[in-house]
């Protein structure tokens, strides 16, 4: 029998009830993919409010199934399946934004400004005591490393906010910190050209390694802890073994500064960002620039990989982040939010939520499930030059 309906307000004559269920099944294909997005993207909701959908397939598919009596319940049916997405979806990111406001990490910051800020549920904890801008900071448990233009290096409880260790011996600014993964030493970076490693569980004298021929940007240390990599202003990368206690490689391939480098987790590979703009992904093993990556339209400030190393981000003075597949080098994200360049990143560990600072004096949230900002805090008064999440 054929229907005369009005079919998500278009008015639909000599309609079989046939072709009007195969047009419904076809729109639940549709929200059916959708669903399974937000599930991929969204493993903490709970989908109840979309378990109906699968109700019309089962009730058409039974036999019990009675046809509408009615042209309006045949109207009104058709309308409560094929219009309900939007509603869904709303009610959806309702929840999204419940628990993400809900989600309130720890977050440690170093500013121009001078001084460390650990925030928690929003507030924060001025921490004092270097004497100049703090321009990096590497937390691991209870302990917060930082660096300064004051030349030094501070050792601090994060609980209590003293610094019972102060390190001193580079001669210009100290512009990076990393602490190892065991938390028995730390590895820092300095405008005289030189990298010094610090014992946490002694009173040695560090090691100097000297290789550079200008400013030592950035330091990262492997997950082995066997081996450093430090990206420099003399646009090259040089690899140490902290074995050996020498250097292991030299990496050419950028055309202007260092500015950041990180470690892949397996440490198999490591990712440079530059003030050419680019961001070059290196084989550790064979010292092989196996990627270009292209896109930002500034000096790339920051660089982090994922714990899964299967992406990584980048920040850029363009004032954006950007999102990398390693595996094919397609940008997959681009997160637009601040008003000044992104000068720090940091994952969290289950590489969901990041962190980052910037020239703008902001420190921002985001959930990289959506692609959103979801905090924002403030209280520095000038660049936030690094941050990272207490895990």
């Amino acid at each position: 029998m054929p229907y005369h309906v009005v079919f998500q307000g278009h008015s639909i004559t000599q309609v079989s009830l046939d072709q009007v269920l195969a047009q419904i099944s076809e729109k639940k294909a549709e929200i059916n993919q959708l669903r399974d997005s937000i599930v991929a993207q969204l493993d903490r909701i709970t989908l109840h409010q979309l378990s109906k959908l699968t109700d019309l397939e089962n009730k058409v598919n039974s036999p019990h199934y009675k046809k509408p009596a009615t042209i309006d319940q045949l109207t009104q049916e058709i309308n409560y399946w094929i219009n309900p997405p939007k509603q869904y979806i709303d009610q959806l990111y309702s929840v999204v934004k419940q628990l993400n406001t809900s989600f309130q990490p720890q977050v440690v910051s170093g500013s121009h400004d001078g001084t460390i800020r650990v925030w928690r549920d929003g507030q924060a904890k001025v921490l004092e005591g270097h004497t100049g801008g703090v321009y990096s900071v590497s937390t691991k448990k209870d302990l917060v490393v930082s660096s300064s233009l004051d030349k030094t290096v501070r050792v601090w409880n994060l609980s209590s906010g003293e610094y019972p260790r102060v390190f001193q011996g580079h001669t210009s600014t100290v512009w990076s910190v990393a602490i190892s993964s065991n938390g028995r030493f730390v590895v820092s970076g300095s405008g005289d050209k030189t990298l010094r490693v610090w014992s946490l569980t002694s009173k040695k004298k560090p090691v100097v390694l000297s290789g550079h021929s200008s400013t030592v940007r950035s330091v990262a240390i492997s997950n082995s802890n066997e081996f450093a990599v430090s990206g420099s202003y003399d646009n090259t990368i040089i690899v140490w073994s902290l074995v050996s206690v020498q250097k292991t490689l030299t990496l050419k391939g950028h055309s202007d500064k260092v500015e950041s480098v990180a470690i892949s987790n397996n440490d198999q590979f490591l990712v440079s960002g530059s003030w050419d703009k680019t961001i070059r992904v290196w084989s550790i093993a064979s010292g092989e620039q196996t990627k270009v990556l292209e896109g930002h339209s500034d000096y790339v400030w920051a660089v982090v990989i994922s714990n899964n190393d299967q992406f990584l981000v980048s920040g850029s003075w363009d004032k954006t982040i950007r999102v990398w597949n390693i595996a094919s080098g397609e940008q997959t994200k681009v997160l637009e939010g601040h008003v000044g360049g992104v000068l720090s990143l940091n994952l969290s560990e289950d590489d969901k939520y990041l962190v980052s600072g910037g020239g703008d004096n902001s420190i921002r949230l985001w959930d990289l499930r959506v692609g959103e900002q979801i905090h924002l805090l403030e209280g520095h008064t000038d660049n936030v030059w690094s941050v990272k999440l207490v895990q």
